[in-house]
């Protein structure tokens, strides 16, 4: 009678196991496959909330090291989680956010890169920041922002308007080999002078980071 009783467990148990094994293992093929919004958790640092994971997303970088694009990719919007900004970005990228982020930052993932390195897009508030000697003089923030990263000095500051009708300012920054690499977009928030967008242009081809900074857009709206 045991080994009977045993038999009777040990066949639902193998039943079930198989059940659950191909379950979780149709779930990782299924995400593998998806691309768009991925959201991390995350402690807070200067830049924001920081990973502690990483998620691959198959994105070939071209010879330069930015994303390729294909040049028919479709383009779609992506509005802010905490801020009412808005702009559009080619759907082939794999954004990612982060949970109770105060930057309200938006990253890519692609390849084995770090997530927290390709953030590309935030909300810097001037007050939490500790600089509030720049409320109110934007392109001097633009001037000086190199330097509290590893840049050598500011190369150009230019002002322009976007076709949203925010004002802008554009820099580049030189490194340590006196480059510059890629071009930083700083723009003014309507009727927030303590709050400044920053975007980074370090892993799109310049006529896609133009673009992007092109159509971001702020809602005045409550």
């Amino acid at each position: 009678m045991e080994h009977s009783s045993d038999k009777q467990f040990i066949l639902p148990a193998i039943i079930i196991s198989s059940v659950l094994f191909v379950g979780v293992f149709f779930s990782y093929v299924t995400a593998r496959q998806k691309t768009g919004t991925v959201v991390l958790p995350g402690g807070v640092t200067y830049l924001g909330p920081t990973p502690t994971s990483t998620q691959k997303a198959e994105k070939t970088p071209q010879a330069d090291g930015k994303i390729y694009i294909p040049a028919d990719a479709t383009w779609k919007s992506r509005t802010g989680a905490i801020f009412p900004y808005s702009f559009m970005y080619p759907e082939t990228l794999s954004l990612g956010v982060f949970p109770n982020d105060p930057y309200d930052a938006v990253t890519v993932f692609y390849n084995n890169t770090d997530a927290n390195a390709n953030i590309f897009f935030r909300v810097e508030n001037l007050t939490t920041l500790k600089k509030q000697q720049y409320i109110g003089k934007p392109m001097e923030y633009a001037s000086t922002w190199w330097q509290d990263y590893s840049w050598e000095g500011v190369e150009k500051v230019s002002a322009f308007t976007n076709s949203s009708g925010l004002k802008g300012y554009r820099a580049t920054y030189r490194d340590s080999q006196g480059n510059t690499p890629y071009d930083h977009i700083f723009l003014e928030v309507p009727g927030k002078n303590h709050l400044i967008i920053w975007m980074s242009g370090r892993l799109f081809a310049p006529d896609v980071f133009d673009r992007m900074a092109n159509s971001v857009s702020w809602s005045t709206t409550p």
